[in-house]
């Protein structure tokens, strides 16, 4: 069994540190555009147009049905794909006419309505890159869609909410377009005929379905969480805390960086304790390189706010929460896509819905008294809970207190400011102590780094 593994070894690594390297540039434009956002739209402007892209973007998982996570474990398994092609892209029509119905009396949505399917194609053109371990392609192609996002809104800037979303579906459109241009033969392989086995679907469904709720489960920090505030509260208070969970989410670059390889990966090695494994080298690796960028963000978040985000300070604190939160997040991230690549989505079912259901009735319960520090409260709490699960589920509960210990780092950090990036002097030989960092993770990534140019 080992052999049959062994053809996989290192494979997909140097794709991964790409990945990686992108995911940071898409980073900083999206920072870019998050200037933009705030500073030439007004609060209530950007909050209204945030608040109807939350709702888009959850009905959009819905559509998805598991695309591209469960859809890449299914055809790296040779399964039948080309009827849930076939069937999702015919949902899609379906979700465009019922959001035209739907939304017939707020027409200024119509652009995010009609750029559904697209986004579909653009899921499925990402499969493809992934299943030959083309990470990095999946976001290159997210800084082109950042950068051309930017550009629609300077052009649109002064249409208001409709501005917004006409460019956030404009660069989507585009983006989705050259994607299918460069997967036309992966797509010309699944879709040469017509077919619709519906036993295919009906397999498919119990797992995408599953992953797909996991994934909106998963949205509850940006997404869900904007819809509830915005119901609950204010336009005001969706925009900042969408510019509150767009900066702390910049420490997830690396767990959803190494989530791409380990999704693809664990779908590829058959053996389970080679599999577990690297379950745990991936968990030790992401945890430890987030901690590093949360404290970084943490020491700096006031000058950040001060400097490119005037209308916004004061959100300090709400910064720093989440991305304690976000700690737990990164955790849950990294399991969730290696139970999705072993095609054993409902593994994770169960914690992930409950963490989901304890955040909206917190969020329900607390906003009204307690504003943004509720939503944000519930958000971490939330984490937590389906972290605690996660981890002891997984057998990887000896890293469970370990990882609470040196998320206490970002609190420190916090409290003496821009000095607070030193105490990465001590959390390296700590992160080593606990057992989240070894010799053998650091020359892991030693390695990949050593043979990019090879």
């Amino acid at each position: 069994m080992k052999m049959k593994d062994s053809k996989y070894e290192g494979k997909g690594r140097k794709e991964t540190l790409y990945f990686f390297f992108y995911n940071f540039v898409s980073k900083a434009i999206t920072y870019l555009v998050l200037f933009v956002l705030a500073n030439i739209f007004s609060l209530e402007v950007y909050g209204k147009a945030a608040y109807a892209i939350s709702i888009f973007s959850i009905s959009l998982l819905a559509l998805l049905i598991g695309v591209p996570e469960t859809l890449i474990s299914w055809q790296v398994r040779k399964k039948d794909s080309t009827s849930v092609v076939y069937f999702l892209s015919f949902l899609s029509l379906i979700f465009v006419l019922f959001g035209i119905t739907a939304f017939w009396n707020h027409k200024w949505v119509f652009p995010l309505i009609f750029v559904l399917p697209f986004f579909l194609f653009k899921g499925i053109g990402y499969a493809f890159f992934r299943i030959h371990h083309k990470h990095h392609f999946v976001q290159i192609f997210g800084v082109a869609s950042m950068l051309l996002y930017l550009g629609f809104l300077l052009v649109f800037r002064n249409m208001g909410e409709f501005g917004i979303v006409l460019s956030y579906s404009l660069a989507y459109f585009c983006v989705a377009m050259m994607v299918v241009s460069l997967t036309r033969g992966d797509y010309a392989k699944v879709l040469n005929r017509f077919k619709m086995d519906f036993r295919a679907i009906k397999e498919y469904f119990k797992k995408g379905i599953v992953t797909a709720f996991i994934s909106i489960s998963f949205a509850f920090l940006t997404w869900i969480d904007s819809s509830i505030l915005g119901l609950l509260s204010t336009y005001e208070n969706v925009a900042k805390y969408n510019v509150a969970g767009s900066i702390s989410a910049v420490m997830l670059v690396v767990p959803v960086a190494i989530s791409m390889f380990l999704l693809t990966r664990s779908a590829e090695i058959k053996n389970d304790k080679t599999s577990l494994s690297l379950l745990k080298r991936s968990l030790r690796i992401s945890v430890s390189i987030t901690l590093f960028l949360g404290i970084i963000i943490v020491s700096l978040i006031e000058p950040i706010l001060r400097i490119f985000f005037a209308q916004y300070v004061g959100i300090e604190s709400y910064v720093v929460l989440l991305i304690f939160g976000l700690m737990f997040a990164a955790v849950n991230h990294v399991v969730a896509m290696y139970y999705s690549g072993k095609l054993k989505p409902e593994a994770i079912f169960y914690p992930i819905f409950f963490a989901a259901l304890l955040n909206v009735i917190l969020d329900v319960v607390l906003i009204p008294g307690y504003g943004m520090y509720g939503i944000i409260f519930a958000t971490v709490i939330s984490h937590f809970f389906a972290m605690v699960v996660l981890t002891f589920k997984s057998g990887l509960g000896s890293y469970f207190f370990p990882i609470i210990l040196a998320s206490l780092f970002i609190f420190l950090a916090y409290y003496f400011g821009i000095f607070g990036i030193l105490s990465l002097v001590v959390l390296i030989p700590l992160l080593y102590a606990l057992g989240l960092f070894t010799l053998e993770d650091f020359n892991v990534i030693k390695n990949v780094i050593k043979n990019l140019g090879k």
